[in-house]
């Protein structure tokens, strides 16, 4: 497999962040018991350093699959199974061999994301799910941040790297990720987005019980009060 010749991201920081992604992997979690997944093909395009893939790996056959050799390495050495290869490019693993695939903060770094989710309706078996994050740049807070000057990085997701060489180069809104993913063959079932509110001083909200008035806003304003989209999907038959 051919590996990816335009990564614009670094090993370095995903060893960094992993101890930050507790958000994710707790829903992450959710999704493994709620819909019991075990004895199942699990894989994860945009792997990472295994760090998603091993919340799977005690009951499941788990396949990474990532463009940065050195972070295949490094998911093989925590005892997560990956291989090398260019997520823009066709794969050259079977159709119809897995039953989840995992997308997690990586579409929005890739030139052309319906070649990553091509790949992904190809892998799955009929009724297979896919789970996909994206961030959401333009909440709330981004926008005051954008208004005071900020830049395109208005969430400082990448503090150090140049406007010109920044990570992110796909901004998606919730009806745009949902239409990009239909147009692929997925339909959504599940959305956690209100697990990463945005509301403001929403853990005094919280405090006294009006959690469900900060869901009904976020659902109703998801681009406004979602840090990110965390969908879960069905691939389409046919």
């Amino acid at each position: 497999m051919k590996p990816t010749t335009t990564i614009n991201y670094k090993t370095s920081w995903l060893v960094a962040e992993a101890r930050g992604r507790s958000h994710i992997t707790s829903v992450l979690q959710d999704i493994r018991e709620r819909h019991m997944i075990q004895q199942c093909d699990v894989v994860e395009l945009g792997s990472g350093i295994g760090t998603n893939l091993s919340i799977f790996a005690a009951n499941n056959r788990v396949l990474g699959v990532e463009g940065m050799g050195e972070a295949v390495l490094e998911s093989k050495a925590r005892g997560v199974t990956a291989i090398q290869a260019n997520l823009e490019e066709s794969l050259a693993l079977p159709s119809d061999s897995a039953d989840w695939i995992l997308c997690m903060d990586v579409l929005e770094h890739l030139m052309n994301p319906v070649a990553c989710l091509d790949s992904a309706y190809r892998l799955l078996r009929n009724d297979g799910h896919l789970i996909v994050n994206v961030p959401n740049h333009f909440d709330w807070r981004g926008r005051m941040r954008l208004l005071r000057g900020s830049g395109i990085d208005s969430q400082g997701y990448f503090p150090e790297s140049r406007i010109w060489a920044y990570p992110h180069v796909r901004f998606f809104q919730r009806a745009t990720i949902e239409e990009l993913l239909l147009s692929v063959g997925f339909t959504v079932e599940e959305d956690f987005s209100y697990r990463f509110n945005t509301f403001p001083k929403a853990t005094l909200f919280s405090r006294i019980g009006a959690q469900n008035l900060l869901q009904a806003l976020q659902i109703r304003w998801p681009d406004l009060f979602s840090a990110g989209y965390f969908l879960v999907c069905r691939k389409m038959n046919g």
